[in-house]
């Protein structure tokens, strides 16, 4: 019998399979939710890798062709733009988010009131910006390239609309496509436009362009899938409105300042040349928030709707959140650690000493996975004010040590700005978020996939210089240890991803 069971199975399959205990019944309900959360990560990762990485190949064409200071001028017009859309966003969508998971019939007086909530706010705040840019003195290329990226601004902002009524849904397809599609659009409109000689500022119109065409194809997909909620629009709703979305508007202003205050200080304190530096370095670590944000669009529905005594437990979801964030973010970051340069030389060629940098932001990639998680799952079961004063607090921070190390080390200070307040915005959430739950296991969730990644680090030094065999030796040492691991302290978590991978593999491969 046992001999029938494993004929036809993959040689590794069987081994994987050895000796892991047999799946509780109990357990049945937690495997499902979360298989149902892992697919719609999947989902959602495979249209941002696409989208990145087109975007990625424009970026890097933008630094060949451009060099640092047209660099410098895209990176800050977006950074800028940061700041101003918090006002125009007020925290909306992570507020409809929490409302929709929970009832989703309200997405029918929600979802068309934020779009033109944001509307009505936009118009006049944008023209105070630019008129800001002008009074401040900043260059003529710097505005013109801010200006033409404020419709793709706006169009991305009613996206995230979008997706806050899919992640309600749990459904990560479809907004996976339309994102896919919209900065495929930006990208290959962008390099068209350099291919052509024109310079940044038709860049950043391309970006609009494709910005926009990745709103409107996300309508049309929402009308295939879950449907487009009713047209309904009130003003005598706004105030309402804005007024419970208050507490997450808050904690987005401190977010933005925590992700772009680097960039503007930078921009006050050394030439729009480092500003471009410090972009390409930043730009591929922010590359990787395609994994953080597809598990937090995957998980953010549970986290509002499960609870202690749920089936599956709340705790149990998290932490599988968290483990699924490490293992996926630690190869990442190991990589940009040890082979920083051949990738700098890579993507953005000789000319960009981004290397540097780019190696203090590597350990921020895990930093931020969690971080990001952990957030949403206070937003979700706690009074969001708590998370307001705890993310100002970590902003605040942040601010300060960019103002004392910029102007004594700049592009370098900044990359080490940011390291220090990671460290401790991932420790202080780590600890809310266990009292929120009742307690985590971080040993069985972080050991293995953090000892692979230190044997990761000692195969991939001797080879740093190249950036293939870097990648293919230390990322298969990796998942050797990974899965050693595993099978010894989590053999219930094997098991389920092995089943996972059996009903997906075709017929007979098994």
């Amino acid at each position: 019998m046992t001999a029938r069971r494993g004929r036809g199975r993959a040689p590794i399959i069987t081994w994987l399979s050895a000796r892991v205990p047999p799946r509780p019944t109990h357990a049945a309900k937690a495997e499902a939710v979360s298989e149902r959360a892992i697919a719609n990560t999947a989902y959602r990762g495979v249209g941002e890798i696409v989208g990145r990485l087109a975007s990625l190949a424009m970026f890097a064409l933008v630094a060949r062709k451009l060099g640092e200071s047209g660099l410098g001028a895209f990176v800050f017009g977006i950074a800028y733009l940061g700041f101003v859309m918090v006002a125009v966003d007020l925290g909306l969508d992570r507020y409809i988010l929490r409302v929709i998971a929970r009832e989703r019939s309200s997405a029918h007086h929600l979802f068309f009131n934020v779009i033109a909530l944001k509307l009505a706010i936009a118009l006049p705040l944008f023209t105070l910006a630019m008129l800001a840019l002008d009074l401040v003195g900043y260059s003529s290329q710097a505005q013109e390239t801010t200006l033409a990226l404020t419709l793709g601004v706006l169009s991305d902002s009613i996206a995230r609309t979008q997706l806050a009524v899919f992640s309600a849904h749990e459904r990560g397809g479809p907004p996976a496509v339309a994102n896919a599609f919209q900065r495929i659009c930006s990208a290959g409109l962008g390099i068209a436009a350099l291919q052509a000689g024109l310079g940044v500022v038709a860049v950043g119109a391309s970006y609009s362009i494709g910005s926009l065409l990745g709103l409107i194809a996300g309508f049309a997909l929402m009308a295939r899938s879950i449907g487009v909620p009713a047209r309904s629009v009130s003003r005598r709703r706004w105030r309402a409105l804005a007024s419970s979305s208050v507490p997450f508007a808050a904690q987005d202003t401190f977010s933005i300042l925590l992700a772009r205050m680097d960039t503007l200080i930078l921009s006050v304190f050394a030439a729009q040349a480092a500003v471009g530096r410090y972009g390409a370095a930043y730009r591929l670590f922010e590359s990787t928030f395609f994994i953080t944000y597809a598990l937090t669009g995957a998980f953010a529905a549970m986290y509002t709707y499960l609870g202690p005594d749920s089936d599956p437990p709340l705790r149990a979801v998290v932490q599988r959140s968290l483990k699924l964030a490490v293992v996926l973010l630690a190869p990442v970051a190991v990589a940009f650690l040890v082979l920083a340069e051949p990738i700098c030389h890579l993507i953005y060629g000789t000319q960009f000493s981004a290397a540097a940098p780019l190696r203090l932001l590597a350990p921020g990639v895990v930093l931020m996975g969690v971080v990001t998680l952990g957030v949403s799952l206070l937003v979700s079961r706690e009074n969001p004010r708590r998370v307001v004063l705890l993310t100002a607090v970590v902003a605040v921070l942040n601010i300060a040590l960019n103002l004392v190390l910029i102007p004594l080390y700049g592009v370098i200070g900044a990359a080490s700005a940011m390291l220090v307040t990671e460290v401790i915005y991932a420790a202080w959430v780590l600890r809310r978020a266990e009292r929120v739950v009742g307690g985590l296991r971080l040993r069985t969730t972080l050991v293995g996939a953090l000892t692979a990644a230190l044997a990761m680090t000692a195969v991939s030094l001797p080879l740093r210089d190249s950036l293939l065999a870097g990648l293919l030796v230390g990322g298969g040492v990796y998942l050797m240890v990974l899965v050693a691991i595993e099978r010894v302290m989590s053999p219930r978590d094997v098991r389920f991803a092995l089943s996972m991978i059996r009903r997906r593999l075709p017929r007979g491969a098994t």
